[in-house]
């Protein structure tokens, strides 16, 4: 999601080690626009991501209920 920011020249992560909850992120972007912001952006624009996701599968599951309910009654 960050990648998709036009202002962003490389965004790369690695995980210190397994049994740390610790990620590291490098963001790298153009001009002098602070890292913070393109990454604050990337993490809302996942999070409408996800809720797009989970309104559509909670949508079809209710649909689903509903036409099974329907058959057998």
């Amino acid at each position: 999601m960050v990648m998709k920011n036009p202002d962003v020249e490389f965004c790369g992560y690695c995980i210190t080690h397994p049994s740390e909850s610790k990620i590291n992120f490098r963001i790298q972007t153009r001009g002098s626009l602070p890292a913070v912001e393109p990454f604050r952006k990337g993490l809302n624009d996942l999070m409408g991501v996800c809720q797009h996701v989970l309104d559509t599968f909670e949508k079809s599951m209710r649909k689903y209920r509903a036409q099974r309910e329907e058959e057998m009654q």
